[in-house]
């Protein structure tokens, strides 16, 4: 089936074909979804079930031997040009990361590979491990066997490299935070400052040269996959508002909206959806355009993986359009739709660079914690959790731009731990508890389904 879509002038007309997959059998998932309510009070709706998928399930797919991996966890049948460093290639209309070795190779992540900060989570580490070192390398072992070959953002880098200055190398990621680094150098401006107004200071770019100078030790390392400059940046807001309100001549960020309105002859009193989506895009490629030429000059051997899109965002056309000229993998975090939507699938489907899904995750009822933070959905079971993990990859590797996924996150947190982050606390998002028990029955299906990623691709292509 051959699908026409047309995006405005922000993108051209794209032919794509819509890959078919048959099931032979469907699970039902009782879920909820939370929200807030018009007081900022979180609420869930009602059970509802989600006909979902596992990979045992698709019709004329045998489950073999797992797939034969290189080091890094690339398809080893698989070769391509090997450039030592992790890099991007468009094959037979399939995007694909490829490694190293040149070996074709999908990013299966993990988030927050940290122990947690508590006192009892520390301490319950040395009880079961006995030092930091142990634990990294029994955790990286463990994600290994489950067919896990990144560690995604916030992961606890030193540990990492640590690991692997003597056992098999663990593909990782950075996360640099720059603007949100370089906000937070200039937090004399008011808490209400719009952050992305930063974009346009004359130090930003002083900044990036001095900050990105901190990372040299990484720009060799061919187990890194590349760098994140930020997290969730609020492209979404309307911006144009936001920057006029400063109403500060000496702004710079202020005096680029007031001349963008002017040439672009808008009437600040009557701002349309369209007009502010538009100067979003130009923020954004401002931002994009900025840390591409910063990132690329200090270390060109990796990749760029953009700023993790989210909300509206990941949706706004003008948005992804400055990200595809300056990202080398779009990273975007997923919540509010229990598989990819069809209208996501088509829109990412139709740029002109891959992307990856860098968050999403379900909450399990059944380990009695409140789950009531994070935007995830609430099943009953860790065997849910499993069945919602496989029903969504599937879908994802039925786009051909899609080069892979990491799960939100390692470890549950601490319920006592007062000190969490709000969106991080008394939830079921890890794939192990706080005594680092796994749950078994969410990991079985994880490594059931990670370890056949490359022959269900080669199956969904044929």
């Amino acid at each position: 089936m051959r699908f026409f879509l047309l995006f405005t002038a922000l993108f051209t007309v794209n032919i794509v074909v819509a890959q078919k997959m048959t099931f032979t059998d469907s699970i039902d998932v009782a879920a909820k979804v939370w929200s807030r309510d018009a007081n900022k009070k979180i609420q869930y709706a009602d059970w509802k079930n989600f006909n979902s998928h596992t990979i045992n399930q698709i019709n004329g797919f045998k489950i073999g031997a797992p797939d034969i991996v290189c080091e890094y966890g690339g398809d080893k049948t698989e070769q391509t040009t090997a450039t030592g460093f992790f890099r991007t290639e468009k094959i037979k209309g399939r995007f694909w990361m490829v490694d190293p070795h040149g070996h074709l190779f999908i990013t299966k992540g993990v988030n927050s590979i940290r122990p947690g900060n508590s006192n009892e989570l520390n301490q319950l580490l040395i009880d079961k491990f006995g030092s930091n070192s142990n634990w990294i390398n029994s955790t990286l072992k463990n994600l290994d066997e489950f067919s896990f070959n990144t560690a995604g953002s916030w992961s606890d880098l030193k540990s990492i490299l640590s690991h692997n200055k003597t056992s098999k190398g663990f593909p990782y990621t950075i996360q640099l935070s720059l603007l949100a680094g370089f906000a937070q150098k200039n937090k004399n401006k008011t808490k209400d400052y719009p952050i992305l107004s930063f974009v346009f200071s004359k130090n930003f770019e002083n900044y990036l040269v001095s900050k990105l100078n901190e990372y040299k030790a990484y720009f060799s390392d061919q187990n890194l996959l590349g760098y994140f400059s930020d997290n969730e940046l609020p492209f979404q807001t309307d911006l144009l508002t936001d920057f006029l309100a400063l109403n500060d001549e000496s702004d710079e960020g202020y005096v680029v909206a007031k001349e963008w309105v002017a040439s672009n002859g808008i009437d600040v009193e009557k701002i349309s959806k369209e007009q502010q989506k538009n100067f979003s895009g130009f923020v954004a490629e401002t931002y994009f355009k900025k840390v591409n030429e910063q990132i690329k000059q200090a270390d060109p051997n990796h990749l760029y993986l953009g700023s993790r899109l989210h909300a509206s965002a990941k949706n706004n056309d003008a948005v992804l359009l400055a990200a595809q000229k300056y990202i080398d993998v779009i990273s975007i975090n997923y919540y509010g739709a229990w598989d990819l939507s069809d209208k996501h699938s088509k829109q990412w489907l139709a740029m002109k660079k891959p992307f990856f899904i860098t968050e999403f995750y379900t909450k399990g009822e059944d380990t009695k914690m409140a789950n009531m933070s994070g935007a995830g959905w609430l099943v009953k079971t860790q065997v849910d959790r499993g069945v919602h993990y496989q029903n969504f990859c599937i879908q994802l590797m039925l786009n051909e731009n899609c080069v892979g996924w990491h799960w939100f996150r390692y470890q549950d947190n601490d319920p006592n731990d007062k000190s969490a982050d709000q969106s991080n606390q008394d939830s079921n998002k890890g794939m192990l508890d706080i005594q680092f028990s796994w749950y078994n029955d969410l990991t079985n299906k994880m490594r059931l389904f990670n370890e056949r990623i490359y022959q269900l691709i080669k199956f969904i292509d044929q």
